[in-house]
C-alpha cells in the first residue's frame, strides 16, 4: 500500500468519526429525586375521634432542565420550611396536592424542616419535624 493510499483511508476515517461526533445528540439529565432523610410524623385525631399515628418521608425532586426551582411532595398538609445556604434565600411552601408544589429555591445547597398542620379536621397532638439538605442546580 503507497502512503498516499494510508493518508486517503486515515481522512476517510477521521471524516467518519467527526461527523459520528457531531450527529450525537446531547443526553438530557434525569431529574434528581432526594427523599429527605429524617421523616415527618406525627400522632392526631381525627374527624372520628380516634386517635392515630404516622411518618412519611418528604421527597425534593430537582430537574437540571428547570434550575433553581424544587419539588416538593407528593404529601398532603405540611409546610416546608426552607432555606437555600448558597444564597441565603428563605421560605415556606405549602404542600398539598399528589403531584408535589414547585418551589424557587434557586440554586445551590437547601436546607429544609418539614412540619404537618392541622388540616382536613385532623387536630394534632404531638409531631416530629422532617429535615433534609440537597443541592438544586
Amino acid at each position: 500500500m503507497t502512503p498516499r493510499h494510508r493518508l486517503r483511508r486515515a481522512s476517510i476515517v477521521a471524516g467518519a468519526g467527526a461527523a459520528l461526533l457531531l450527529a450525537v445528540q446531547p443526553a438530557a439529565a434525569a431529574p434528581i429525586d432526594t427523599v429527605l432523610p429524617i421523616p415527618v410524623g406525627g400522632i392526631g385525631v381525627g374527624v372520628t375521634g380516634l386517635p392515630s399515628s404516622g411518618y412519611s418521608y418528604l421527597t425534593a425532586t430537582t430537574d437540571p432542565d428547570t434550575p433553581g426551582v424544587t419539588r416538593f411532595g407528593p404529601y398532603t398538609g405540611v409546610h416546608v420550611h426552607w432555606r437555600n445556604l448558597s444564597s441565603g434565600a428563605a421560605g415556606v411552601a405549602y404542600v398539598n396536592n399528589r403531584y408535589g408544589t414547585p418551589v424557587e429555591t434557586g440554586s445551590g445547597t437547601v436546607a429544609a424542616v418539614v412540619t404537618i398542620s392541622d388540616a382536613f379536621g385532623y387536630r394534632i397532638l404531638a409531631s416530629t419535624p422532617g429535615a433534609g439538605v440537597w443541592t438544586v442546580p
